[in-house]
């Protein structure tokens, strides 16, 4: 009789603490005034065309129409700096660094610009040379997917 008790009380005590902490879940859901708009950047991406399918699944019209919120994909940056060496001086460990923005701006709002920047470390594995390169080349692709998915996370806060 006490078990059925105790868990109505502990799930009652942990949803009373998390509404206390502020603790909201994200929203997917493109505002209203962005469900139509213009994506502008370069088309030949895995970047844009990343973001674009993300759009259209979140049921956005893409078009080129004029007087239409645009979103605007910047550049990609990617670096690579060494973060750690061995006793020989050798390279052990890389930091990779993504990089990009984009901005939304709508007929008579200011502009609103987003910067974007992930860090990851890499190990660097001199005996295992192909599958370090495959290893870093993952975590670009992982990078940038996640870029990707901030994009729709941010457009789904922005507010004019």
């Amino acid at each position: 009789m006490g078990s059925p008790l105790i868990r109505r009380v502990t799930i009652l005590v942990t949803a009373l603490l998390l509404s206390a902490c502020g603790f909201q879940l994200r929203s997917q859901a493109i505002p209203p005034e962005l469900m139509t708009m213009k994506v502008v950047g370069d088309t030949k991406s895995d970047l844009y065309r990343q973001v674009t399918t993300r759009l259209k699944a979140s049921g956005v019209n893409l078009t080129d129409k004029e007087g239409i919120p645009v979103l605007t994909l910047g550049g990609v940056g990617n670096s690579s700096q060494v973060a750690s060496v061995d006793a020989l001086g050798q390279d052990k460990e890389y930091v990779l660094g993504y990089s990009t923005s984009f901005t939304v701006s709508m007929p008579g709002q200011p502009t609103q610009i987003f910067p974007i920047t992930f860090n990851r470390s890499f190990l660097n594995k001199p005996d295992a040379a192909l599958a370090s390169s495959r290893e870093q080349e993952q975590l670009g692709k992982e990078m940038q997917e996640q870029a990707a998915s901030l994009i729709i996370r941010q457009l789904s806060q922005v507010k004019f």
